[in-house]
């Protein structure tokens, strides 16, 4: 009897620190998020514009922008790359609450975190974080830009002018 005992002893012991390394495992992966997550993981259709980064984008395309694991999503696609045309108007909705602590601008440079190489022409309400950044593309205009957080490096991506 005492075998039987035994076993159902050391079976309780291995079913507790069964059950405690899986609730270990559990928390240290809901706690790895990087530390500027915004909680919400958000995707999105294009909203009827064009999803396609080989093509142009229409006059008038609204892009959608979010934030999730520290990543600027447009349509619900990371640090998409994007082709605009000159003399169209674009526009970019904060209006999600994952953007609230990420001032959105339009930059020469790819590195964000500051508006050291901000590009202002043509744009309104840069640095917007809940509301729109209307960018109008100068027809003179001959490089490519990049879309970047101003508090976070690492953020954005890349604009192709055309």
């Amino acid at each position: 009897m005492n075998v039987n005992n035994d076993l159902k002893n050391n079976l309780n012991e291995d079913m507790k620190n069964l059950f405690i390394l899986i609730i270990s495992i559990l928390l240290i992966t809901s706690c790895a998020k990087s530390d500027y997550d915004d909680d919400d993981s958000y995707s999105s259709s294009t909203s009827g514009n064009n999803s396609d980064s080989s093509n142009i984008s229409d006059n008038a395309t609204t892009f959608t922008v979010t934030v999730s694991y520290g990543k600027y999503y447009l349509d619900g696609v990371s640090t998409k790359s994007i082709k605009l045309k000159k003399g169209n108007t674009y526009y970019f909705d904060l209006s999600h609450s994952s953007t609230n602590s990420h001032p959105f601008f339009i930059s020469t440079s790819s590195s964000g975190g500051n508006y050291n190489d901000e590009y202002t022409s043509g744009i309104t309400n840069s640095r917007e974080t809940t509301g729109t950044l209307t960018f109008v593309i100068p027809s003179n205009l001959s490089s490519n830009l990049y879309y970047n957080c101003g508090a976070h490096s690492g953020m954005g991506g890349s604009i192709t002018i055309e």
